[in-house]
Order: structure tokens, then sequence, then C-alpha cells
């Protein structure tokens, strides 16, 4: 207890030099928790595309439902899809009419009659989705179009894409929180021996007096760790009040209703709170102790 209070009159005795170390520490772990967030939500997104029917390939009208049948089963055989589905004419059209409620005009003009029947596929893994829709190519009823090529619907590059950017997210990320964990080190290794130096005749009249080692050391390791709290919890707070913002303006946005991104898991925002708030706090004192190691023997 009585560290804890020396810590904190340290703190008050250098104000300028406290708040800087605070808007420094604040700053990274804004950064941090932003990567960290942002590759979370790119991970929702990914996995909602994985999830959904990612092939469609529409069918001849004079597709026997046997050979439909057929052509399920070796789909299903290749142990790379996770889901089948035959949609039928009817479905489609109900599917249509769900899509196009509001305008009436629309509804009136199509009838199952002109809607092809499909199937739909999805796989375990977006690298699954190639190789489907190659099989899907040699199938004969599957339905051809007017410039000659099979009627299939394949999200490749989007996928592609979203993988791109996600590992583009992680890595950047990464290396990003590598850099700025080691500044953050760095700082305090620099603002915690310029503390001592500071007081330096203090630590000395301690010794004297008979401070043990570690009595001489606890204020300016736990001031260290009080930074490192601190500067987490701000940095945390700023990137929170940013993607409530964020969430607010994209929340009415279908596509990000369906994906469910916003609001994002409070659980996973607790996680990264308490995440970030311990690893600042040890990487903080971390830097205070080797502080105090050198120059406090």
């Amino acid at each position: 207890m009585k560290s804890l209070l020396v810590a904190l009159s340290h703190i008050r005795r250098s104000p300028y030099q406290s708040l800087l170390v605070v808007m420094v520490l604040s700053f990274a772990f804004f950064l941090i928790s932003s990567f960290a967030t942002l590759s979370f939500i790119s991970q929702r997104v990914l996995a909602f595309f994985e999830s959904q029917p990612q092939v469609i390939a529409y069918l001849k009208d004079s597709a026997p439902k046997e050979e439909i049948d057929s052509l399920i089963s070796r789909l299903e055989a290749t142990e790379k899809v996770e889901e089948v589905a035959y949609v039928s004419k009817e479905e489609a059209l109900k599917i249509y009419q769900d899509a196009n409620k509001d305008n009436p005009l629309l509804l009136e003009m199509v009838t199952a009659e002109i809607l092809p029947a499909s199937i739909e596929v999805s796989t375990f893994k977006i690298d699954h989705l190639k190789e489907i829709a190659d099989i899907l190519e040699q199938e004969t009823i599957i339905s051809v179009s007017e410039g000659g090529r099979k009627e299939i619907d394949f999200a490749e590059n989007i996928a592609e894409s979203l993988k791109d950017w996600t590992r583009a997210i992680r890595r950047v990320g990464l290396g990003g929180g590598v850099l700025l964990v080691v500044q953050s080190f760095l700082l305090m290794i620099v603002v915690t021996s310029m503390k001592i130096a500071l007081r330096k005749d203090e630590v000395e009249i301690l010794k004297l007096l008979g401070a043990s080692s570690w009595q001489a050391r606890s204020p300016f390791l736990i001031e260290g760790i009080i930074y490192g709290v601190l500067g987490a919890i701000l940095g945390f707070s700023g990137m929170y009040l940013a993607l409530t913002q964020l969430g607010q303006a994209l929340i009415g946005f279908s596509f990000f209703a369906d994906i469910g991104v916003f609001p994002v898991s409070q659980q996973f925002l607790l996680l990264l709170l308490g995440g970030t708030a311990l690893f600042s706090s040890f990487i903080c004192g971390l830097g205070s102790y080797v502080a105090t190691r050198r120059y406090l023997r």
C-alpha cells in the first residue's frame, strides 16, 4: 500500500511527464485494439461468406430428377461440400417474391415457369469453391447462356479478395502491434530511468534507512503498471467510441445486418479490454523493472 501511495505521489509530482506517457500509451493501444477488432470483424465477414451458398448452378428445364439427384450425390461425395440445396421453380418464385414484395409490378410480371430451378452449394472452405465450380461446368444438365457459357454464379473473386484482406489485416496488425509494443517497452525504460535519476537522492536515503532493494524499486514498478493500465483503458475507450459511431452509421445497411457484425460481440470487447489491460501493464511493468535493475543496484 505504501509503495502504491509513493507511486501516485511520483505521478502527481511530474504531471506533464506522466501525461505524455499516458497519451503515447493510449495512442499505441488504441491502434492495437483497432487492429484486433478489425481482424475480428473481417473474420466474421469471411465466415459468413464461407457459410453461404457460394456456387449457384441454374438447371435446364428438361433436367430429369434422377440426374439432379445423381449430381447432388457426387458433390456430397467430394467431402468438401457443407450443404447442397435443390431450389425448384416454385421455391425460386417464392424467393423472388420475398425479395421484391415492395414492388407489385415486378411480381405480376414473373411466374414460376420463367424462373430456372437451381442447385446451391456451400463448401467448408473458400478454397474448395473452384473445384466445385469446375465439376458443375462438366455437367450437361446445367443451363447454357446465349454466349455458350454455363450459367453458374461463382463468387470466386469476392471470396479470394476477402481472404487476402483478412490476411493483410492480420499481418499489418501483427507487425504494427509488435512495433507499438516495443515502443511502449522502450518508453517505459527511458521514463523510469529519468525518474530514478531525478529521485536518486530519495532512493539513497531510503537505502540508508534500511529499505530493501524491493522497497526502493516497487514504487517505480507500480508506477509503470499504472501507466500501462491507464493507457490500455483510454486506448480501448477511444477505439470503442469510434466503433460505436461506425456501427451506428453502418447498421442500416442490409449487408451488415445480414452478417450480424454490428453490434460487435460484447464478450469479445470485454476480453479485448481485459487482455490489453493485462498485456499493457505487463509490458510497462517489465520496462520499469529493466530500468530499475540497471540503475538501482
